[in-house]
Parts: structure tokens; sequence; C-alpha cells
């Protein structure tokens, strides 16, 4: 997990640490150090969960290494994109929102005809036994945080 260099600075320092005890203070600090792990923790599972969603819906049109080249990528009118270099193809910034539209699908329009890539925000919804945005939202950014993992 990153932290702001000038707030981790203030968090460490003596002089910006207000008079408490010393037993007060090493209390702070494993506080902070198990809100920071955690933190760590909570990120590698999204990807991890992620990943996993890579592999069951993605893989077979993009491949398993996410560079387009899955077993049935062959058989699209469009070669998938390689999702490995989706930052690189964008200046250097991952696109969140176009790649958050493409998943979801279910906002774009179909002026330049049929897509191959199926339309996971009806599927996926559709499918959940909650049926709501919300838990349709957590699999797409699960999915979108395990992309981000993955630039080249």
């Amino acid at each position: 997990m990153n932290i702001n260099p000038e707030l981790r600075s203030a968090l460490i320092s003596k002089t910006n640490l207000p008079k408490l005890p010393r037993i007060a203070k090493l209390g702070l600090a494993i506080a902070l150090a198990t809100i920071c792990s955690n933190a760590a923790l909570a990120a590698d599972r999204t990807s991890e969960a992620g990943k996993q969603q890579f592999m069951d819906y993605c893989a077979v049109c993009h491949g398993e290494a996410a560079n387009g080249g899955g077993p049935l990528g062959n058989a699209l009118s469009k070669a998938p994109p390689d999702l490995t270099a989706l930052a690189k193809n964008n200046g250097g910034d991952f696109p969140f929102m176009k790649v958050y539209d493409s998943i979801d699908g279910r906002e774009l329009p179909n002026a330049h005809g049929a897509r191959d890539m199926p339309v996971w925000g009806g599927s996926w919804k559709q499918g959940s036994t909650l049926g709501s945005e919300t838990a349709l939202r957590g699999r797409i950014l699960e999915l979108i945080i395990y992309l981000r993992s993955i630039q080249q």
C-alpha cells in the first residue's frame, strides 16, 4: 500500500507526535501497521478474485496471459486486444472508465455493428443470486483491479 510521503513523514516524525506515553506510541504504531497490512491483504484478495474471473470468463478469447491469444480469439471478427498494454496504449494511464464500460457493455452504442465481446453487465446481474447493481459493480471492479495489476 502506498502512503503519501508527507503523511508518512508526519506519522513517524517524533516532533509531530503528541506527548504520549511510550506504550501509547507503541500501540499507535501497531494499529497503523495492522491497518496497512490488512489493506494490502484485501487488495491481494481482490486481485486474486479478479484473476479467477478473468480465467473463467475472459481467457478463452483474451488468452491466459491476457495478450489476446485465447483459443477462441481467431474465430472472432476482430482480434481481442492485448489487455496487458491498456495503460501503455493510453499514454501510460490505465483507462479505467473505458475498461469498465467495455466489460459492463450495457451502455455502449451499437453504432458500429455487433460486438464480439459479451455484455457481462447484463449476464452477471441476471445470474447473481443477489441480482443487485452493487454486486455486479463489485465483480467488474475485481476484474479491473486484476487487469490493472498486469499492465506492462
